[in-house]
């Protein structure tokens, strides 16, 4: 196997540091208490241990006898399933659950909380992370269908209706991203003029979009000026902010003008300060007896779901104080420290293992793999600030092995046939 082939895993990797450390550099913040030693160390070793299971795992030596081609047909499937269920989720949300456009945040969020969907209403909700893989399939395949092409780019604009009502930024950032990764990976992206130009404008949208989201998100909670949104912002307790940036932001008479740097120093701290987050995490653990989640705290989504159904009994209230500070982003390794302890490390090694076999099912040319293989790199990249495995992560790795079940299933079929 050539090189090239483990060239996406380093760069999930070691880009994601790169762009983490410049950041952090960038924003200017001072960390408020030492860096225990413990904390780097998990965090070093992680890496560490991943890196290892993904060596030590062979190579692949044989070739594959499907999944070579993914028909036409099998991306329509997917297309229409994908439209499908965004229908019944949104008609979920806008009747049974009555939330609107015309609501806040909060009335939105509280009617989500309160209301428990049917079963029907879960199996849409996990299959309307769909909406990323047929790009890769299309692009895969190097499909000329321009109407198919253009279709599969136009459904990673369906998760932004839910980010609208949610006021979540996540929900535009993340399609955006997995879809410059699938890009960047098939080559897509050259970064000539052109692709530079588009590129800027993307991000200067979504920064638009943030900072509008932020702004009405948080509009009750200002004092008039937005100063306010910077100097009691609760991530400042383990990384504040330079005095200087205060000054520069709250002497801006333009509100337009702090409007952009308030969004600005609001994404670049939560960029970075799950790290911190994490350290006071293990911080907290070394003087508070700590009970080993095993799973429940990073896949609590299905634990939720079994719980419903009555095949398990478990406090999830109990598992989610299990971060002492709520929801804010503990990194990939907090959920891991929570979940297994040191014991994580055994774990993040046979992940390291699992992303190895994945690459060779892709490099064999099972292309069924694909999906799941373009989202562990998208997992990567971001560990050092929050796990994509949580949440809704955990319906995209269940959409991504629900295809690589269903295209063996057609695989089968198909030989039948002939």
């Amino acid at each position: 196997m050539t090189k090239s082939k483990h060239f996406p895993f380093v760069i999930s990797l070691f880009g994601g540091i790169l762009v983490w450390v410049f950041i952090f550099i960038l924003f200017p913040a001072k960390i408020v208490s030492p860096f225990a030693k413990e904390s780097f160390l998990f965090i070093i070793l992680s890496y560490v241990s991943l890196i290892l299971g993904y060596i030590s795992f062979p190579i692949a030596k044989t070739h594959n006898k499907g999944f070579a081609i993914i028909s036409k047909r099998f991306i329509y499937i997917i297309i229409i399933t994908t439209l499908m269920t965004y229908i019944v989720r949104y008609i979920d949300l806008f009747i049974f659950r009555n939330v609107s456009f015309s609501n806040d945040v909060w009335q939105n969020r509280a009617l989500l909380a309160e209301t428990k969907p049917n079963f029907i209403f879960i199996v849409c909700a996990v299959l309307k992370q769909l909406y990323f893989v047929p790009i890769i399939f299309v692009l895969k395949n190097k499909v000329l269908d321009k109407k198919l092409l253009t279709i599969s780019f136009l459904l990673f604009l369906l998760p932004f209706i839910e980010g609208f009502i949610r006021e979540s930024r996540n929900a535009f950032f993340t399609p955006v991203i997995l879809l410059f990764i699938t890009l960047l990976y098939f080559k897509k992206i050259s970064f000539n003029r052109k692709h530079i130009v588009i590129i800027i404008s993307a991000v200067t949208i979504l920064f638009t979009i943030a900072t509008s989201i932020i702004m009405q998100r948080e509009a009750s909670e200002t004092d008039g000026n937005y100063s306010s949104l910077t100097t009691d912002f609760f991530l400042n307790d383990f990384l504040a902010p330079s005095p200087k940036l205060f000054e520069v932001i709250h002497s801006t008479k333009n509100i337009k003008a702090k409007k952009m740097m308030v969004s600005g120093f609001q994404i670049a701290q939560y960029y970075v300060h799950g790290v911190f987050e994490f350290d006071n995490l293990v911080k907290y653990y070394q003087k508070t007896p700590m009970k080993h989640q095993y799973g429940k705290f990073t896949f609590s989504i299905i634990n939720k779901f079994t719980n419903k159904y009555e095949f398990t009994d478990s406090n999830l209230k109990e598992v989610q104080l299990m971060n002492p500070r709520g929801s804010t982003f503990i990194t990939f390794f907090g959920g891991l420290y929570v979940d297994f302890g040191w014991f994580g490390l055994i774990v993040i090694f046979f992940y390291g293992c699992f992303q190895k076999r994945i690459m060779n099912k892709v490099t064999i040319g099972n292309n069924s793999y694909l999906p799941l293989f373009l989202f562990f790199l998208f997992c990567n990249f971001f560990m050092l600030t929050f796990n994509f495995l949580r949440g809704m992560g955990t319906y995209t790795l269940i959409v991504c092995f629900a295809i690589v079940f269903s295209l063996s299933l057609w695989n089968k079929l198909a030989l039948k046939n002939k």
